[in-house]
């Protein structure tokens, strides 16, 4: 017997519905790429090694399953390029709204905080550098990272106040404070932190009480992907209370 026009729209849409099912279970169960350009510590150590792995290891233990997250380590212009294709489905971690001029988080869904941090500013326990601002730098060698954007230093250098001096890894300019090479440099604290120690220079290395900027770093995810940012948010949600999370970060010298 022939279905009627109502029977055969009801099979339709029932069609329809089992074909998004299996397609949202093709997802979850496949791949998920976060990307990242921190590529120094605690970050990224050597390939394999460092916090951004260690996040993937926790987001996979949370997934239960229904999603394996993988790193992937690129640039910046990398990244920007990425996140322009429409087609993007990864999650981006370590990265503040304001970064992707995303301030009023309309481009993309956002987690929680993951980790609070600081861009400092160090100098020679020698010659203890004071930073209140950007002209605190004045008339100073300032150690930069080649590629990398100062706000409010890099005019002060344009104008020709500071002299910036870059290099390629922050370890560089680390040793070149101690030998006093450059008078300041700017790192973020979570880095300032793991570096200093593993460096052996905590008690070499000033670190200014007032920091350049303060930020909460969070995970970026697609905007047309709410189950995933469901996902990844209830998993950032449960960082504070989870005791083997919260024992890595101390690891690395967070809090």
């Amino acid at each position: 017997m022939p279905l009627s026009r109502r029977q055969l729209g009801f099979a339709a849409a029932m069609g329809l519905a089992a074909l998004a099912s299996l397609s949202s279970s093709a997802f979850a169960a496949g791949p998920v790429s976060i990307y990242t350009y921190h590529n120094h510590p605690p970050f990224v150590l050597e390939a394999g090694k460092g916090l951004s792995y260690d996040l993937a290891e926790y987001l996979n233990r949370k997934a239960k399953g229904s999603a394996t997250f993988r790193i992937e380590v690129v640039t910046r212009a990398q990244l920007d390029k990425l996140l322009a294709a429409p087609d993007f489905s990864g999650v981006v971690a370590w990265v503040a709204p304001e970064w992707l001029k995303d301030k009023d988080k309309t481009t993309y869904l956002w987690t929680g905080g993951v980790m609070d941090d600081a861009n400092v500013i160090l100098s020679s326990t020698k010659a203890k550098l004071e930073y209140k601002d950007p002209s605190s730098l004045k008339g100073k060698q300032f150690g930069g990272i080649a590629g990398h954007k100062y706000a409010g230093i890099d005019d002060l250098v344009a104008a020709g106040a500071i002299v910036r001096e870059d290099a390629e890894k922050e370890r560089n300019n680390l040793r070149k404070l101690e030998a006093g090479r450059i008078d300041a440099t700017l790192l973020p604290r979570s880095t300032a932190n793991f570096l200093l120690k593993e460096m052996d220079l905590g008690s070499k290395v000033y670190v200014a009480p007032t920091a350049q900027s303060s930020y909460t770093r969070q995970i970026l995810v697609p905007k047309g992907n709410a189950e995933l940012h469901k996902l990844v948010s209830a998993a950032v949600a449960d960082m504070g209370k989870d005791s083997g999370w919260q024992a890595t970060l101390t690891s690395y010298g967070g809090k």
